[in-house]
């Protein structure tokens, strides 16, 4: 992973009040601004959207891998009463996940291929993080995403092989060339070819299915695909 991705998320922690709502997890874990900026209710729609696929239901156990400050979770939870964990790298952003699900004991300060795999989850969900991998790292934590994982796996917000290009371009083009370099100097993104979660799976029993972005009104959606990976046996 990238060093200065480190020192980005490293500084980012909630404030002293006892309460936290949606929209502080959503702008602490970086969807506030820009090109990545998500409007509260897409992101509780997005969560809607993917808890379908996920035949999501009452007591579903759900953990998430690169959680942050756990937006996406609860946004899930808002929906179902569920057993949710998650482990994230960011000392402060895991200490505002525990200050928002303080039932849950299962939030860690954590490399994500660092993840236990002994205590299992129905499902182990990954959004938007992939893109701070290299490939080497995220064969290793898609792996052992799958092998805590009861149900299946799945990958949200996955930077698109194919419009590379056009998702720079993009973000290039809502800033000045200076505020550009200033802002992603040394920040790299990785991109992934649709097929490549499959050839990294392909000896295990599964289904597998790759489906476009999916956050309603989100100005990335066009660059961006997720997988879901579901256990057969």
């Amino acid at each position: 992973m990238e060093n200065r991705w480190r020192d980005v998320w490293s500084r980012r922690h909630a404030d002293e009040r006892s309460n936290l709502a949606l929209h502080d997890l959503i702008a602490l874990d970086g969807f506030d601004s820009g090109a990545g900026k998500i409007e509260v209710e897409d992101w509780r729609e997005y969560a809607r959207r993917v808890a379908r696929k996920l035949n999501l239901n009452d007591e579903t156990s759900v953990y998430e891998v690169g959680c942050g400050a756990g937006a996406f979770l609860y946004a899930l939870c808002e929906q179902y009463n569920l057993k949710v964990g998650g482990v994230d790298y960011s000392a402060g952003l895991i200490a505002a996940a525990q200050k928002a699900f303080p039932r849950s004991r299962d939030f860690q300060c954590l490399e994500a291929a660092a993840i236990d795999t002994k205590k299992k989850y129905d499902h182990v969900i990954s959004n938007s993080v992939f893109h701070y991998f290299d490939l080497d790292y995220a064969k290793k934590t898609l792996l052992k995403m799958l092998d805590k994982a009861k149900c299946g796996v799945c990958i949200l917000e996955i930077p698109d092989l194919k419009t590379r290009n056009q998702s720079e371009k993009f973000r290039r083009d809502m800033l000045t060339t200076k505020e550009y370099e200033i802002k992603y100097a040394g920040l790299h993104h990785t991109y992934y070819d649709r097929d490549w979660f499959a050839s990294i799976v392909k000896e295990h029993d599964i289904k597998i299915e790759i489906f476009n972005g999916c956050v309603p009104n989100y100005a990335q959606n066009k660059f961006r695909f997720g997988c879901l990976i579901l256990k057969i046996s």
